[in-house]
């Protein structure tokens, strides 16, 4: 008896060690905090079209003349603040269907709209599953028009808009794999960027559509250099009822497409992208859609899209104390295909194109960077004709210097 148990003896040891081999080898369950504190300075030449308290700027307001035939809007402004300042927390745990798990939430004080600056607010919240050749995300995350490799390295929270999206939603998305060729499906809703329309800016509109914002992307990635191309579709449902309290059954779909590139030098990084799109108000971006018609008898409306044509290219140095970068913007207001003879539910509609030139500097010790970013941005404000085409412009200019210091943990 004795003799058969010491037989079995490394027979247990040998369980025992592939057990704890297993154990030692599964990922555990943590989280990991980083992100920034930022304080900046900011000072506008004249009045801006902004969010949270001018952090985000868009573009230069017209003219805006008194009975003395003084502009009202060529006024200074002057402000600092400390509401970008940022948290981060990345969760890791155990594998979960065969894949890598892991979890994400981002959060900072700029609040959820203009009436609440200075709340914490949700930025990013996800979980993800990848595995060796495809990867599947759920919750909120960068929208895929906003091409998170290609992204300015600008000092302003505005990141390059409205030349660029600016848009952060809540989307299931799905990456496959092949090789140096990735392929990014998603479905998309809407929470703190919405589109305009009846009742303002809302989720209510692509709520009631009943399906998401699809979007379809390629890129191909070597090395350090990326190329993709994408496509985007919209639904959105303005209206339940028409102003004779009768059922309306009206939608509006708009599309998108993409193009964007980075490359990388020995001294220099280049980044570049370009979206041709429909009713991109909820991107941060200028345009949206109007009413087409109404039908007198029932006062049920068409819509019909402004389209936009935007276009960046930025380029920073590399270094390890010492960085420059030039952000370069244009966009240009194509109007609608359709004649216009209703309510715009837009941004920038009287608009001919708009431009940015923003060189930067930036300075780092440690884990502190000093910046300093050169602003001007110019929107050419005219008269739109039925078709929403803007001409007769006069361009309006911006001067916005902006100064931050970043202490990264």
């Amino acid at each position: 008896m004795n003799t058969k148990f010491y037989l079995l003896l490394p027979f247990l040891f040998l369980i025992k060690s592939v057990s704890s081999q297993e154990i030692k080898n599964e990922p555990k369950f943590g989280i990991s905090l980083s992100g920034f504190v930022k304080a900046d300075l900011l000072y506008d030449s004249r009045q801006t079209e902004n969010l949270r308290e001018a952090m985000v700027l868009l573009y230069p307001l017209n003219s805006l003349y008194d009975k003395n035939g003084n502009d009202i809007n060529a006024k200074s402004s002057f402000n600092q603040s400390a509401i970008t300042s940022r948290l981060i927390g990345v969760i890791t745990g155990p594998d979960a269907f065969k894949a890598k798990t892991s979890a994400l939430i981002e959060a900072d004080f700029t609040g959820q709209s203009n009436s609440n600056n200075n709340g914490f607010r949700l930025r990013h919240a996800y979980l993800k599953l990848n595995w060796k050749k495809s990867l599947l995300l759920i919750g909120q995350y960068w929208h895929p028009l906003d091409v998170i490799e290609t992204a300015p390295n600008v000092l302003a929270l505005n990141t390059g808009a409205p030349f660029r999206s600016f848009n952060r939603s809540p989307q299931i998305r799905f990456e496959k794999y092949f090789g140096k060729l990735s392929i990014i499906a998603a479905a998309v809703s809407q929470r703190d960027y919405t589109n305009d329309g009846p009742i303002g800016a809302s989720s209510d509109y692509i709520r009631n559509s009943s399906i998401p914002n699809f979007n379809l992307q390629f890129q191909f990635k070597s090395n350090e250099n990326i190329f993709g191309l994408g496509a985007d579709y919209k639904q959105l449902t303005p209206r339940l009822i028409t102003d004779s309290l009768i059922k309306a059954n009206e939608t509006i779909d708009s599309y998108s497409a993409i193009a964007f590139a980075k490359f990388t030098l020995p001294f220099l990084t280049i980044k570049a992208q370009s979206i041709l799109g429909q009713n991109l108000y909820d991107h941060t971006m200028m345009g949206g859609y109007a009413v087409e018609k109404i039908d007198t008898l029932t006062g049920k409306r068409t819509y019909t899209t402004l389209n936009q044509l935007t276009a960046f290219i930025d380029m920073q140095t590399k270094g390890a104390t010492f960085k420059a970068g030039l952000f370069l913007g244009y966009a240009k207001n194509l109007g609608s295909l359709k004649n216009i003879r209703g309510a715009y539910y837009s941004r920038g509609k009287d608009i001919e194109y708009a431009y940015r030139i923003a060189p930067r500097l930036m300075w780092f010790s440690g884990k502190i960077c000093i910046a300093s970013e050169f602003e001007y941005t110019v929107a050419a404000y005219g008269d739109k004709n039925s078709l929403g085409e803007v001409s007769n412009s006069k361009e309006i200019g911006n001067t916005r210097i902006n100064l931050g210091a970043i202490f990264s943990f």
